[in-house]
């Protein structure tokens, strides 16, 4: 009971405490978010610009390290630097916090050298530690320490699917995993705090947050999921009203819906500013007020200095005319930035494209069975997967190694393609024959199909694989108009340099630093990563983009609202369904709901 009612009380003095949190939490946010992550970004462009590198994906990773090690060496730079920043992020919030807690009012300056002095904490030997505790720890802790610089790692979905695909034992190592890092999170919790505020050194440190959550593990869990679910709450709430209201006058008063959305969009944007000091905060406060509650908690350190409260000076009438002028000026800003966003984006028609060839797992994937079936929804591609045949023909296969679907532990480039068009794919209760490439064209051209066609290459195919594909090719697929892409670049590359009439893309799991430069004519990214900025910087370099892989409709819509060129998915009946239904000109609530989902 005196548990439970500790707890209350802790949550109400973190909620009263909201207003102490807002200049600091605002002012650091606003740095990251406008002026260090844009130069980094630029950083990283100019970096690869000067290695004559167009991009930065998994497959270029080899590249860097093999041939470029100046650039190498400059992009670890730049990693070290977002891990000091995320570092003095770090201790600029939980000095903050400290020093609210402790009810003594600190300068911005003094709170500035303060956390700057604690760069002497970064050393060799604790880099592994500081990745470990930012990437892997405060994940995990319950709340999302809210940082800017670490907004895009995140699992992709075709990871999440690929993990949750029926593998009862990947699964199960995947929540042992995930429960051991929730372990790991609250035992060594306090480790970084301790080292910044009791100056401990690493071991100490450590050993010191391992034995002080000994026994106290469900108490700091709880306070976590109190804290995180009551800002959970306040936000679910809060946005609801906003909607509630927003429905209430385009249903009641639609002559206003416009100037209500303008003010609900204000207010859902006051919203989220609130949920960032919130969620931000909040895993300080924890921390804080567990060390204050268990005795702990240092004294006031040696580099503070005590500053005696001035006055507050009445306010002129030139101070006040000038912060009525900036604020004026703020809010027509907001104002109009609010107006363009509700009124000029609309709903765009995308492509639709089959996934592997399936609608609803109606076949096997990449056979002729399912193209066949769902070509008959009138797709605007079917997407499919070839790779190099031992003997350097091509097969319609996704997976690098047969095993799964037919049972033979090997690789495609392993046999030859009479031996491939021997073996039989099972899937979905299903049995098909593993198809070459040139009878799947067959097919398609049979059925007037257009395809998105796959290249996967691999380390093993032939040095002239793409050029021979070219060759082969060429005739047909400019003829039926079938487009390609691939997640190789240099294939991508290759391909419209030997042939520049060939549509190609380039397949991106990730959204790093934007669009990369390439003479490609779209890229297809994977949709949990991509946003509105990514498509608006492709189009203005005149590239189109496609999502994959869309699998439900609020998700689709989404895409179509973002504006993306075309939608790959597993269930083309819901796609077509969708874009049936909700290609209409969105709500001002749609729209809202756009924006909150987008800036999540």
């Amino acid at each position: 009971m005196n548990y439970f009612k500790n707890s209350i009380i802790n949550l109400i003095d973190f909620l009263k405490s909201t207003t102490a949190y807002f200049r600091d939490v605002l002012l650091l946010h606003g740095f990251m978010l406008f002026i260090l992550l844009p130069f980094l970004s630029s950083l990283t462009r100019f970096i690869l610009r000067q290695g004559k590198i167009d991009y930065l994906s998994y497959d270029s990773i080899g590249i860097i390290l093999n041939k470029h090690p100046g650039v190498l060496i400059a992009l670890l730079l730049v990693l070290l630097t977002i891990l000091i920043s995320v570092f003095v992020e770090f201790t600029f919030l939980l000095l903050s916090v400290f020093f609210i807690k402790k009810k003594e009012p600190i300068s911005l300056r003094q709170l500035l050298v303060g956390t700057i002095s604690q760069l002497k904490k970064i050393k060799p030997s604790t880099i592994l530690f500081f990745l470990f505790y930012f990437f892997l720890i405060l994940p995990f802790s319950g709340l999302s320490f809210n940082s800017d610089l670490l907004s895009k790692i995140k699992i992709p979905a075709f990871i999440l699917d690929y993990i949750f695909a029926n593998r009862v034992i990947i699964v199960a190592s995947v929540i042992v995993a995930y429960l051991l890092l929730i372990y790991l999170s609250v035992r060594l919790i306090f480790a970084l705090p301790e080292m910044i505020l009791r100056d401990l050194t690493f071991k100490e440190a450590v050993k010191e947050s391992w034995a002080s959550t000994k026994k106290r593990f469900f108490k700091i869990l709880g306070q976590f999921i109190l804290i995180g679910g009551t800002i959970l709450l306040i936000s679910a709430i809060g946005y609801s009203l906003i909607f509630l209201a927003q429905s209430g006058i385009e249903v009641y008063l639609p002559t206003y819906a416009l100037p209500g959305a303008v003010i609900a969009m204000t207010l859902l944007q006051v919203m989220f500013l609130l949920n960032i000091v919130l969620s931000t905060v909040g895993i300080f406060y924890i921390t804080i007020d567990f060390m204050d509650d268990e005795g702990f908690l240092p004294e006031l350190p040696s580099w503070y200095r005590r500053e005696e409260a001035t006055p507050a000076k009445p306010w002129t009438f030139g101070k006040a005319a000038g912060f009525a002028f900036i604020a004026v000026l703020f809010g027509i800003g907001v104002g109009t930035y609010n107006t363009n966003y509700l009124s000029n984006y609309s709903i765009k028609k995308p492509l639709t494209i089959s996934h592997r060839g399936v609608d609803d797992s109606n076949s096997v994937q990449n056979s002729l069975d399912a193209l066949r079936k769902t070509s008959k929804l009138h797709p605007s591609y079917v997407e499919m997967d070839i790779q190099e045949t031992k003997d350097k023909q091509f097969v319609v296969m996704h997976d690098f190694n047969l095993k799964a679907l037919t049972g033979v532990n090997k690789r495609p480039n392993q046999l030859t393609l009479a031996e491939l068009e021997q073996l039989t794919v099972k899937e979905n209760g299903m049995e098909q024959p593993l198809v070459s490439f040139d009878d799947y064209l067959a097919e398609a051209k049979k059925i007037n199909q257009r395809l998105l066609i796959e290249i996967k290459a691999t380390p093993q195919d032939s040095p002239d694989m793409v050029d021979r594909f070219v060759s082969k090719y060429r005739e047909t697929i400019l003829a039926e108009n079938h487009i390609i892409h691939t997640l190789t670049f240099d294939v991508a590359a290759k391909l419209k340099k030997i042939e520049p009439q060939f549509y190609v893309g380039y397949i991106l799991p990730f959204n790093i630093v934007g669009p990369p430069i390439a003479t490609v004519d779209f890229f297809t990214m994977e949709y949990t990563t991509l946003n509105r900025n990514f498509i608006d910087a492709a189009h203005s370099d005149g590239k189109k983009v496609y999502a994959w892989t869309v699998n439900d409709e609020d998700t689709m819509t989404r895409m179509m609202f973002y504006g993306v060129d075309g939608i790959i998915t597993d269930y083309m009946t819901l796609l077509n369904e969708t874009v049936k239904t909700d290609l209409k000109e969105p709500t001002y609530s749609d729209k809202l709901f756009y924006f909150v989902t987008g800036i999540g």
